[in-house]
């Protein structure tokens, strides 16, 4: 490569990089966290989307929504034949605990069972069933 295009290519690049992190340190400071648990929240979030210039400050990348993460994982419905309702997400070895005296659980086509998970299963003796 012939150093004036190596030199180009450098500044190319630089000049990217400085508008691609102006860019982000932007929408940082326009950026909402917003928790949608309920229909009334979801009604609350479209009343805040439906403000005077709301949208368009969305659209140039002036404001951004994110989701407000919960630690608390709702556990799954049980019934009363010995199986959990179909896991989805992220299956922890604590849920795996909490659900110690079912026989068999069945993961949805998303769930991830983590190795702890996979163990303390085995050690409790429950069955895995994967969903399609």
């Amino acid at each position: 490569m012939k150093p004036e295009t190596s030199a180009e290519l450098r500044g190319l690049v630089r000049e990217v990089l400085r508008e691609a992190l102006a860019g982000r340190a932007g929408q940082a400071q326009g950026s909402e966290s917003v928790r949608i648990g309920s229909d009334a929240d979801l009604q609350a979030f479209i009343g805040r989307l439906a403000g005077p210039g709301v949208i368009d400050a969305v659209r140039a990348g002036r404001l951004r929504f994110t989701l407000e993460r919960t630690n608390t994982a709702a556990a799954p419905a049980q019934v009363a034949t010995g199986v959990a309702d179909i896991l989805e997400g992220v299956v922890s070895e604590q849920l795996v605990a909490a659900l110690a005296g079912k026989g068999t659980l069945r993961l949805g086509a998303t769930a991830v069972l983590t190795p702890l998970a996979r163990d303390k299963a085995r050690k409790l003796g429950l069955k895995l069933e994967r969903r399609g």
